[in-house]
């Protein structure tokens, strides 16, 4: 009797032993996941490209031969300049030979027109003079033929009295010419005085003038992002070299034709089209023009209802996320909006409380059992 209560006894023991056994190794079975929900976000597509930093404004001065011999350069490296400052004076002997050649022609022409008027003007007297000596109609005549010959030379005179002075003002722009002045208030950057007789096709500037104040960042587009980058679209600038900063701006400018590509690289390559952007942080300056930068500019901004990327399933044209529903997971259909790189806008299929998984893996399944993390 007491042999088979022992028996028993240990027969349930082991039946309660694999039980648990067989419990622990469901659970150990269930899958691990972590949840969101579908939550309000700002939404936000952008296109990045490439940069690279430069001032707003820049003058390049360089040697004009046609002026003559250089006199003076006025300014230094690190001089703050105005708009009409003096950069350059040059020096010009035939400049001065013309001018006085201008003064001259000017004199003589003045002298010509005025012996020419008072000639005129005693044709009166003249006519009458000779009308004591020829019959009237003749010395009449006589006189129109020479009141027509001066008053043609007063003409062509008059004529060239306006050619002296087109050439004088051109003379006075030329000798304008030999002080060259800053188109705009900023820093010399540079200034090479070798570059005047510098010898090479490349031509060197003398003077480098540069508005330290404003920068831009320029990159290019492809045709499809040009389409979608418009004036005003506010722009996030990187750098490599500074990784822990950032700094703003906004697209000042998308040019409307592409920019010109190597003829060597045939006619088959797409085209790219120039963007200006201002960068309105003066933060910028803590870096140099040069700089290589990464322009992540927005395209469009909204406010969703959206989850992150990781959590769509993708199948086909469809598109699902699990939930977590009574310990299993749950497979729901739902029809997206707006996609970022993060997040995807959800239109339709979850709301605010369910528990969607958002990192689904392999393993998941409908029905699946899992464990919240």
């Amino acid at each position: 009797m007491k042999k088979g209560i022992i028996i028993t006894v240990v027969s349930l023991l082991i039946v309660v032993l694999i039980g648990v056994n067989v419990f622990k190794a469901q659970k150990s079975e269930d899958v691990q996941v972590s949840v969101t929900s579908l939550k309000d976000m700002t939404l936000r597509s952008t296109v990045m490209i490439p940069g690279t930093l430069k001032l707003a404004d820049e003058q390049y001065v360089y040697y004009q031969p046609e002026n003559g011999e250089i006199e003076d350069i006025k300014v230094t490296e690190g001089t703050r300049v105005q708009v009409g400052t003096p950069l350059v004076t040059y020096t010009n002997d035939d400049l001065e030979l013309e001018k006085e050649q201008n003064k001259l022609g000017e004199k003589s022409n003045e002298l010509q027109v005025s012996s020419l008027n008072k000639q005129i003007a005693k044709l009166k007297d003249k006519q009458k003079k000779l009308e004591k000596e020829l019959p009237k109609e003749e010395a009449k005549a006589q006189i129109e033929e020479e009141r027509t010959q001066l008053n043609l030379d007063l003409e062509t005179a008059k004529i060239e009295a306006e050619r002296n002075k087109l050439e004088r003002k051109s003379l006075t722009k030329k000798e304008n010419n030999l002080t060259e002045k800053s188109e705009l208030a900023g820093t010399v950057l540079s200034v090479d005085k070798e570059a005047a007789h510098n010898t090479s096709e490349v031509q060197k500037p003398l003077i480098h003038i540069g508005n330290t104040d404003q920068y831009l960042a320029t990159g290019v587009l492809s045709e499809y992002d040009a389409l979608n980058i418009e004036v005003g679209q506010p722009v996030k600038i990187t750098s490599d070299v500074v990784p822990d900063k950032e700094w703003e701006g906004s697209v000042q400018q998308v040019d409307f034709l592409p920019q010109q590509s190597d003829a060597a690289s045939g006619g088959d390559a797409a085209n790219q089209y120039p963007v200006q952007v201002k960068v309105t942080d003066e933060g910028i300056k803590s870096i140099r023009p040069g700089f290589k930068l990464l322009l992540e500019i927005e395209t469009e901004s909204k406010k969703a209802k959206a989850v992150p990327s990781k959590a769509i399933v993708n199948e086909g044209d469809e598109k699902y996320v699990y939930i977590v529903k009574d310990g299993k997971a749950v497979k729901r259909e739902v029809k997206v909006g707006q996609t970022t790189n993060k997040s995807i806008e959800i239109v339709k299929g979850v709301t605010s409380k369910d528990q969607i998984i958002s990192n689904p893996s392999n393993e998941l399944a409908d029905g699946v059992e899992v464990t919240v993390k």
